[in-house]
């Protein structure tokens, strides 16, 4: 189903646009923000496992999309899996890794956040970003990831605030005036959007202890736009929470 924004803009249904999605166009913000992205994984695993820890990892992506986050990972040394219920995307992460010489160290899967098909206590290293707030499910979603993450583990997340902020930023702005960047109209549902609170409760109710969860805000580097971590969590925020052993 579609609908037209403010501005005319023909409004798609996700998983359409998650089918088509420009995910290694350059001018894409989840493109040009990636290495961020993996800088933040790379140091809390290390964090939590020591140094130079990553390339002796097995690493889950929950919501992988076109492949971005694994290939980088996987040129780190990490061996990666990535699980989409978008086929499309699947067949353009398969594509990218393949050129890129990774296809040894990235697989990918079709399915869904709420039923990970992974044995208990699988990976050592789970990541989800910018995908909580699109999830049907979040409860269930939480619940397969403490299951598959294996006792010791880490659990690497980033989402967007439900604030007014955060839809003035992203939906009100962002989805009228930058498509071209990825905000394409559509792409986002406030009601979707996470409080901190919320997901810190849902984390814990699912016995996965939060390190750490703090914003990742807009800066200019280099002239380059991009987020870093720290300020407020008023748009969007990054972190990471570890499963006990037993």
């Amino acid at each position: 189903m579609r609908f037209l924004t403010a501005k005319g803009a023909p409004r798609l249904a996700q998983d359409e646009i998650f089918s088509t999605y420009n995910w290694w166009d350059k001018s894409c913000l989840l493109f040009q923000i990636t290495e961020e992205r993996c800088d933040y994984i790379e140091e809390r695993v290390e964090r939590v496992f020591g140094r130079e820890a990553l390339p002796q990892q097995e690493v889950l992506e929950v919501g992988c999309g076109g492949g971005l986050i694994c290939a980088s990972l996987a040129r780190r040394g990490a061996v990666t899996f990535g699980i989409d219920p978008s086929i499309q995307a699947l067949e353009v992460a398969r594509a990218k890794v393949q050129q890129a010489g990774l296809g040894q160290q990235a697989f990918f899967a079709q399915g869904y956040a709420e039923r990970l098909p992974y044995a208990s206590g699988s990976f050592s290293v789970i990541v989800c970003l910018d995908v909580l707030e699109h999830v049907q499910d979040l409860d269930a979603t939480i619940h397969e990831i403490a299951r598959v993450l294996a006792p010791g583990g880490i659990f690497i997340f980033d989402t967007i605030n439900r604030t007014l902020l955060a839809r003035l930023a992203l939906i009100w702005i962002g989805e009228r005036f930058f498509h071209e960047h990825g905000l394409v109209p559509g792409l986002h549902d406030y009601q979707h959007f996470i409080k901190p609170r919320e997901l810190h409760a849902t984390l814990t109710r699912h016995q996965l202890v939060v390190r750490e969860m703090v914003g990742f805000t807009p800066r200019l580097v280099k002239g380059r736009l991009t987020l870093g971590v720290g300020g407020p969590r008023l748009v969007s925020y990054v972190g990471y929470a570890t499963k006990g052993r037993n």
